[in-house]
């Protein structure tokens, strides 16, 4: 379905004016490794999509996305759906998929991914959901605090998402880093990002340090207090670099994708939704699926004018609208989301 342009205008006008945004700092072009790396998560995020009621990816990893010839030498450890939640896989392998050329021929790495839902209609209802307190349940990272609030519905999806896989997980984890190096990926599309962010704190709460988490078009997850603990943990401070673990979280945002900006605030209007500092900017024109190195830059914060704050700013906000707004949302590196669809699906997905 489609969104009528008078509520979309509305809703999204308060998120940005141009008292809201700081002073520009100039966007900087990604590491080449990085960069190319990102061709590869959007492919591990897509691969999730094969996953629904009706279908399922293959051991050892088969699935209509050239998942065996692209990662001829990933395993599928663990794959789940629910009707009402994010679904997606974990898969293992020992090859050198992010290009570490100094990597030891034993390290491991363990991927999860998460996809979000293929329709409009099932989310709309939550972009002004009412949020609950952050649960912190382990200690091994600095306490967020009791103001610390997220989404009601993603921190249900992410309750319903641990307890499918953290059994699976830790095991694989924990065998991993008793007899070898490992890295965990985490890596989610859409909403699916969103329950990512959360495995991913959790999951770093547990002591697993070696964690890369990457986000394509993911929604808003919690208050300013959430987002500024989670941003210092998890690195969103400090330059990119490849191969380390310093900055753990990149979220990559298309430009004029609109879902990256929701929701604003919760039915208690006290509670407002903030922004990660934390933006890798895709900055191409929808349905590009092969942007040049120059068109994807480390913003440094999501307020940045010459990146996504000025798409919805309120002099460019009316233009964003006259364009395929799911296109924008859906194209990451590659058109995402078509896994098991006809040709004659519309392309809408969330």
């Amino acid at each position: 379905m489609r969104l009528p342009f008078s509520w979309l205008y509305a809703f999204l006008w308060p998120i940005r004016s141009p008292d809201t945004v700081e002073e520009a700092h100039t966007p900087e072009p990604l590491d080449p490794v990085i960069y190319s790396n990102m061709f590869t998560y959007a492919h591990l995020m897509d691969i999730s999509y094969c996953i629904d009621k009706f279908h399922k990816i293959q051991e050892p990893f088969e699935c209509d996305l050239d998942c065996s010839s692209r990662f001829p030498n990933m395993t599928l450890v663990h794959q789940w759906y629910f009707d009402d939640a994010v679904c997606g896989y974990i898969a293992t392998t020992h090859s050198d998929i992010f290009n570490y050329t100094n990597t030891l021929s034993g390290k491991k790495t363990i991927v999860v991914s998460l996809r979000g839902t293929r329709s409009l209609s099932d989310v709309l209802t939550d972009l002004r959901v009412d949020m609950v307190p952050f649960k912190q349940v382990h200690h091994r990272l600095p306490r967020c605090g009791e103001k610390c609030k997220v989404h009601k519905g993603f921190a249900a999806y992410f309750d319903n998402t641990l307890a499918a896989i953290e059994d699976t997980l830790v095991a694989e984890l924990d065998n991993a880093r008793s007899s070898e190096d490992y890295e965990l990926v985490v890596v989610g599309h859409s909403m699916g990002g969103s329950v990512a962010i959360l495995l991913a704190l959790h999951f770093l709460g547990l002591g697993y340090e070696k964690l890369t988490l990457v986000t394509m078009g993911q929604p808003l997850v919690g208050n300013s207090e959430f987002t500024t603990w989670a941003d210092f943990v998890l690195g969103s401070y400090l330059p990119m670099k490849h191969g380390s673990f310093e900055r753990k979280y990149l979220r990559v945002i298309h430009k004029g994708d609109l879902v990256t900006q929701v929701p604003s605030t919760s039915r208690n209007f006290l509670d407002k939704y903030a922004q990660f500092q934390n933006q890798v900017y895709l900055n191409v024109t929808g349905g590009e699926t092969n942007p040049k190195p120059e068109e994807v830059v480390d913003c440094f914060s999501e307020t940045n004018p010459l990146c996504i704050a000025n798409d919805f700013s309120a002099f460019h906000l009316g233009s964003i609208f006259l364009k395929n707004y799911y296109v924008n949302h859906n194209t990451y590196f590659r058109n995402l989301g078509l896994c098991g669809l006809s040709l004659g699906w519309s392309g809408e997905l969330w």
